[in-house]
């Protein structure tokens, strides 16, 4: 898992404008929100900008300072995984999406699990217990 303390985030009291510079910034298609507790809840995704965008009649980078972030975020679209999720809830998980984000028993955001980092487990554990022989 990625801590917390590793992990670029936003914070749901952002504007649009905010989040596109740091999402442009990091190259990120995907970013975890939270909100000013620290709670996850969402995840602002490179779809739900561009759904956003060609729903607006007209954009523009200073209208876009006006705009919340939580009025364009599917909260709904990358659910959280608990600190004690089974392999088989997290695997479930990461098959749609680069990252799940990890919450602790408050729904307090701790970090994310990446799709790279399961796959590199199950390829560890297929070759110890078939020994890579096909």
């Amino acid at each position: 898992m990625v801590p917390k303390s590793l992990v670029e985030y936003l914070t749901e009291d952002l504007t649009f404008r905010q989040a596109l510079e740091k999402m442009r910034y990091h190259r990120y298609a995907a970013i975890p929100v939270l909100d000013s507790e620290g709670r996850y809840v969402g995840t602002l995704r490179n779809d739900d900008v561009l759904r956003f965008i060609l729903e607006l009649s007209e954009f523009s980078p200073k209208a876009a300072e006006k705009i919340s972030l939580s009025s364009l975020m599917d909260s709904k679209s990358v659910k959280p995984v608990y600190h004690n999720a089974s392999m088989q809830e997290l695997i479930e998980q990461i098959k749609e999406h680069n990252f799940v984000p990890v919450v602790d028993d408050r729904g307090c955001f701790i970090g994310i699990i990446l799709r790279r980092d399961v796959l590199n487990y199950l390829l560890d554990f297929y070759n110890e217990n078939d020994g890579g022989n096909q």
